[in-house]
């Protein structure tokens, strides 16, 4: 095995941190010396993780494969590839490898994230049915998140305006949620772009979640916040695209609809009010880094 092939057998086993593996992936030229830099990665494992991940590490440099082959379709996306995405690598942990299926090519054009509340009203599915179409008659890909509300409705509108997509899951590519959404990923996974930063087999789990909305930052030229409580998992979101340094905007609300506050503290701290697409159009780059 090559330093790429045995980071994706790591990857797959499900046994190695992403802390881990990316160490290991800033040291491929060391391969197949890696035993002593993940010892260094081992610094708050306990005694018998530690026993276990050296296990595997030792099959794989003896050329052992340890995990099965991931489903046809699908493929490994590592940031020793050149397909991989450099703007991630401008995000706090950015994944060592990510199971992709579907067209990577949608990670070269450029992109606007829109995530909101996962119980949308009237208003915030009339805002996202505004703004998506023309995004994607611009030839902007959608990024979001597959869950319930703003994110399955982005999706759906994009692929709706004959636009590209891209969904950024929580999960493995082997599971589905939210369970209503299996269609939409399946369709997605075929068509347009799943991405998922875990092992195929990993269950939904709420502390993978915040990694799943780092990528979704990371790969938005912008992004976008539909409909938002002041207390908001879109916010966090909104927080992790500007410590990577992406521009931010928020559809403005009514004062009194907590379904807004989220949006208008946003614009209170210089997010960008969104009014049509041109708003945004305006503020993305000519070509996608």
């Amino acid at each position: 095995m090559d330093a790429r092939t045995s980071l994706c057998q790591l990857f797959l086993s499900g046994a190695f941190t992403n802390y881990q593996l990316l160490l290991l992936a800033r040291h491929a030229a060391d391969f197949p010396h890696w035993q002593p830099w993940l010892a260094a990665g081992q610094r708050r494992t306990k005694p018998a993780k530690c026993a276990q991940q050296t296990a595997i590490l030792t099959a794989v440099l003896a050329d052992r494969p340890v995990a099965p082959p991931i489903a046809a379709g699908t493929q490994l996306l590592t940031v020793l590839d050149s397909a991989y995405p450099l703007r991630l690598l401008e995000i706090y942990d950015p994944p060592a490898v990510l199971h992709c299926a579907g067209h990577l090519a949608l990670l070269t054009q450029r992109t606007v994230g829109v995530v909101g509340t996962r119980t949308c009203s009237a208003y915030g599915q009339a805002a996202a049915a505004a703004l998506v179409p023309p995004l994607c008659a611009a030839d902007v890909v959608i990024v979001s998140g597959l869950a319930r509300g703003i994110d399955s409705l982005a999706h759906r509108l994009a692929m709706g305006a004959a636009g590209s997509t891209i969904g950024v899951i929580g999960n493995g590519l082997t599971h589905f949620y939210s369970r209503e959404h299996t269609a939409l990923q399946q369709v997605m996974m075929h068509d347009q772009l799943v991405l998922s930063p875990f092992p195929p087999t990993t269950p939904p789990r709420p502390y993978q979640f915040p990694q799943r909305n780092r990528i979704i930052a990371g790969l938005s030229h912008t992004l976008l916040v539909i409909e938002a409580r002041e207390r908001s998992g879109s916010l966090i979101t909104a927080s992790l695209a500007q410590d990577a340094n992406r521009l931010v905007a928020a559809v403005p609300g009514r004062i009194c609809d907590p379904l807004s506050a989220g949006c208008n503290a946003l614009i209170a701290d210089g997010a960008i009010p969104v009014r049509s697409a041109a708003d945004l159009l305006r503020e993305l780059p000519d070509k996608a880094f």
